[in-house]
């Protein structure tokens, strides 16, 4: 009995591997998606087979969302309707990345039909990141009217994704109840995408200011560093206060956020107070974002510009170069000390340096500098005399074979070790990263571009961003959204990644559906929240998982 037990069960697994074989597989689907052919054999393959199991149908909808266009979308379009609602959900996400905005028509027409809650967030997701016409009037609609928090979640988002993307295609906001919108700030399910839209819309009601600034501290640190933010855009006076005392916080996005919101009082002597707080703050981060702040004008104080010409001799580069960088926004700065940097091997200097010769437009300094043997000063003359757009690489060929994933690389920075976990539904950015760091490219490469409670964003040889791997590589996006710690590649516009990526240090809503998410810090993240700008990571490695 228990031989013919054996028996029949390999006959079931037989049965079973010949019904397997006569679908595709995840890994032919994602090659045909990265060949961006969404009439390739495998799509036909899969979409005939009855066999095909959920979660490689799900596979199918999303590679053919991220080809785009229309014949992906015609060949997504009748699964929004599918029995199961795993397959509705991958649909409307797979719609909302075609780029393809009459395809929003039809989402509306499902989003009345369905009943999970699951998809209807995923639909007005889409009909916010396709930005037809009626976009706002859908999602407005939603966000009065339902009483279902994961639409009214999807809806936020889709209205962050049209603002960002679509901004043309927005109107007024006069149509969106207020009460509705705080109602959804003060739900955990939804108060980090309510706060995330107030702050870049400006949509806080000067009625609900009070209740705002007493609640305040009861939100979750992301959504309450974007309500700072909110709240300062609206320049009322009894917002100062409340500016000032988070100027210290301890959650750095609440900080940061706090000391930006200081330049919306320009005229304020107690917003230049907490300016000239900030800066004498021990924390680079906040040093640096305050320098950013600062208004011209702000330079008349002599304590607060005798504090930014004592920053030019501070012990942190990336403190210096801003310092000189806001002096030179002031015509306060008397080119000595850019004359000094030019010499510098710091790329913070240099790039300062660069940046002061530029504004002075003196074209024989400017040649002169051009042939400097320092990369950043001799490609910031270059651009001074002759500014060039950059370019992608030519579009990579999609890799025969793929690296075992998941995976894991560890990089060595200056601020210490960070371990990032490469998923495997991106296998081909996955694989490009893992290639990169195999080849040494990344080692004693920088994070050129660092902004506090934002980015750190690295793969730059020279320490300015420019320069690139020669290629280009597809994007993969999926419904992972760019909270921090998140990994994502960096990209001039669509599948226009290579070599550069980003750290999520902060929530960063409005880059969902729209760049690839490639893997997650899972170890370090303290130290990729420390990262200057310049930082370097000094080796990268793929380890055992």
């Amino acid at each position: 009995m228990k031989h013919l037990s054996l028996w029949g069960l390999g006959l079931v697994l037989s049965l079973l591997g010949s019904a397997t074989l006569a679908c595709v597989t995840p890994q032919e689907l994602y090659a045909a998606s990265d060949q961006r052919d969404p009439e390739h054999d495998a799509f036909n393959k899969a979409l005939s087979c009855q066999t095909i199991s959920t979660d490689n149908l799900e596979v199918v909808l999303i590679a053919l969302g991220r080809i785009g266009g229309e014949k992906a979308a015609t060949r997504i379009l009748p699964y929004l309707n599918h029995e199961n609602a795993q397959i509705r959900e991958a649909a409307a996400f797979a719609l909302g990345i075609t780029a393809v905005p009459s395809m929003s028509e039809q989402l509306v027409k499902a989003l009345k039909q369905e009943k999970q809650s699951a998809v209807k967030y995923r639909i007005a997701v889409a009909i916010g990141n396709l930005g037809h016409t009626e976009a706002q009037q859908v999602l407005t609609t939603i966000i009065n009217q339902s009483e279902d928090s994961q639409e009214i979640r999807g809806a936020l988002q889709g209205l962050v994704n049209l603002s960002s993307f679509h901004s043309s295609r927005l109107g007024s906001f006069e149509n969106l109840s207020s009460s509705q919108l705080y109602k959804a700030l003060w739900q955990p399910a939804t108060q980090l995408e309510a706060s995330y839209l107030m702050a870049r819309r400006n949509l806080m009601e000067m009625t609900q200011v009070d209740l705002a600034l007493k609640q305040l501290d009861a939100l979750e640190p992301k959504a309450q560093a974007k309500m700072v933010r909110a709240l300062a855009n609206t320049e009322l006076e009894k917002v100062l206060p409340m500016l000032l005392t988070h100027v210290q916080h301890e959650n750095i996005g609440v900080r940061v956020n706090a000391i930006r919101g200081l330049a919306n009082f320009p005229k304020n002597p107690a917003a230049r107070a907490g300016a000239l707080i900030a800066l004498q703050q021990k924390d680079v981060a906040s040093q640096v974002t305050a320098l950013q702040t600062l208004h011209n004008d702000w330079l008349e104080s002599d304590n607060i510009y005798q504090t930014v010409k004592q920053k030019l001799s501070s012990d942190n580069s990336w403190v210096q170069s801003e310092a000189l960088m806001v002096l030179i926004r002031a015509d306060k700065a008397d080119g000595k000390t850019a004359q000094k940097w030019v010499s510098s091997s710091d790329p913070n200097l240099q790039r300062a340096a660069i940046a002061y010769f530029s504004k002075m437009k003196d074209k024989k300094i400017l040649q002169e500098l051009a042939e400097s043997d320092k990369a950043i000063i001799a490609r910031g003359a270059q651009q001074a005399l002759s500014p060039e757009q950059e370019t992608p690489g030519k579009p990579s060929r999609t890799p025969d074979e793929l690296p075992e994933l998941d995976a894991v690389v560890l990089l060595q920075t200056t601020q210490g070790p960070v371990t990032i976990k490469l998923f495997a539904d991106t296998p081909y950015t996955s694989a490009n990263f893992m290639r990169l760091v195999n080849d040494g490219y990344y080692d004693n490469t920088y994070f050129h571009r660092v902004i506090p409670d934002f980015v750190a964003q690295g793969g730059s040889k020279s320490g300015d961003g420019s320069g690139s791997v020669g290629y280009s590589i597809r994007e993969e996006l999926s419904y992972r959204s760019h909270l921090p710690g998140t990994v994502g590649m960096a990209t001039l516009g669509k599948d226009t990644g290579g070599g550069q990526f980003f750290i999520n240090t902060g929530a960063n809503l409005h880059l969902d559906s729209n760049y690839t998410i490639f893997g997650e810090v899972i170890d370090g993240m303290e130290n990729a929240m420390k990262l200057e700008q310049n930082d370097k990571v000094v080796s990268a490695e793929v380890v055992d998982d």
